[in-house]
């Protein structure tokens, strides 16, 4: 399947005009796995820096906010996940996100030929709106990616008590696998129908 990737539409989020040059700095030196990703909710040296302190007011209104990453490899789809708050993606390379709207959910599924693909460019910080589903940002010509991720305090923490909502799959996080997925495999509820969508 191919998909058009284009630049970010006001639907699906927007960009933030500031320097977050101290932020970046600090994320310049985060890890790069081999192979997959390494996903960290929460790195509170980064919680001393101006550019968190400026989404802690201003995108999250002074309330509790973690600061963390999402650094890797990947390629595909593989799930897609909303939260209450907003998303705040800050890229250190190029990179793609592969999103989609809640009006794409019919009868509790996303067909992947609803998802679009937006190039971020190096530097760039996205909002992503509440309930705009999203992912692992996906590598540009092979080119491992670094990239902030801030929320609410809490989101993607482990749950303590099983939900009644099959999506519900972390606080703060609900989840809708493709089948071919690793989240799939351990019990994640598949919402994804169609091709698990590859960026090439």
């Amino acid at each position: 399947m191919s998909i058009k990737i284009t630049s970010l539409t006001d639907e699906y989020g927007y960009l933030l005009d500031h320097d977050f040059s101290d932020l970046m700095e600090y994320l310049q030196t985060t890890p790069i796995p081999e192979t997959g990703n390494v996903y960290v909710r929460d790195d509170e040296k980064m919680h001393q820096l101006d550019g968190y302190r400026y989404l802690k007011e201003h995108i999250y209104g002074l309330s509790d906010m973690e600061s963390g990453y999402c650094n890797g490899n990947n390629k595909k789809l593989n799930c897609l996940e909303y939260h209450t708050c907003p998303e705040v993606d800050l890229a250190l390379e190029d990179l793609i996100l592969l999103l989609a709207l809640p009006k794409d959910i019919v009868n509790g599924k996303v067909d992947s030929s609803k998802i679009k693909a937006f190039y971020i460019k190096k530097g760039q910080a996205i909002v992503l709106p509440p309930y705009v589903m999203h992912f692992s940002p996906c590598m540009v010509d092979n080119n491992p990616f670094r990239c902030g991720i801030f929320l609410s305090q809490g989101t993607n923490r482990d749950l303590e008590v099983k939900p009644s909502d099959p999506t519900l799959w972390k606080e703060n996080k609900w989840l809708l696998a493709h089948e071919e997925s690793k989240q799939a495999s351990q019990g994640a509820y598949i919402g994804i129908t169609g091709e698990n969508i590859e960026i090439q």
